[in-house]
């Protein structure tokens, strides 16, 4: 617990010493679930015409299967379930991407290693979270955004896909990555700062909005 708020307060002090990835990840995945929970309870008739919204214009079948699913008493058990699993593996998987990516710019770092300092990176990513949730109760608004999608509205172009992944608690778990690879990686800060920007472009510009479309298909 203490080198949870030692990371928000003083990050580098946090990477001097060898760091297990158990409290920030299992802290994101209970901070990911408290939201989710208050949201679904206290915002529950907000979310239900919301998306009723969303799936007015699909075919009446697959309207009336959305509807039953959104009805249904096992929807948020099985939504508990994704944000259980899904987190720790996305985590996984960005700590298998740098492990493969340091020795690229002349660093050494260990997957545990990696896996630490993705760990409270996405812990400092899910605190957005703490920030929305208020937010979202006082407005009536399920979902809430901190990120720059909010200057084109609802607009579904590539350019809000992008701006959408940008917003200041990324940027700072960006950071506590960049400070993570320096110290733990034997990274000059400099090509630590690289590898953080040239994986991030790829992942905002390339990846995640070819997965957005996916999503939508």
């Amino acid at each position: 617990m203490k080198n949870l708020l030692r990371v928000i307060v003083e990050p580098g002090k946090v990477f001097e010493e060898d760091q297990k990835p158990w409290a920030p990840l299992i802290a994101t995945v209970l901070i990911a679930i408290c939201y989710f929970v208050v949201i679904q309870v206290v915002l529950k008739e907000e979310i239900f015409s919301m998306s009723l919204q969303y799936i007015e214009g699909l075919p009446e079948a697959q309207r009336e299967a959305a509807t039953a699913a959104l009805q249904s008493r096992t929807r948020m058990v099985t939504a508990l379930f994704t944000i259980i699993l899904l987190i720790p593996l996305k985590v996984l998987i960005q700590a298998l991407i740098y492990n493969v990516s340091v020795p690229l710019l002349g660093g050494e770092i260990t997957y545990f290693k990696s896996l630490t300092v993705l760990s409270f990176a996405n812990f400092i990513s899910i605190l957005s979270d703490v920030v929305k949730l208020p937010i979202a109760i006082f407005t009536r608004n399920p979902v809430p955004r901190t990120d720059l999608g909010i200057l084109v509205g609802n607009s579904k172009s590539y350019l809000a896909t992008v701006l959408s992944q940008v917003d200041p608690f990324t940027i700072w778990s960006l950071f506590i990555i960049a400070l993570g690879l320096e110290k733990y990686g034997k990274m000059k800060k400099s090509n630590a700062a690289i590898l953080v920007a040239i994986l991030w472009i790829v992942y905002i510009f390339g990846i995640f909005p070819q997965l957005m479309v996916r999503g939508n298909v």
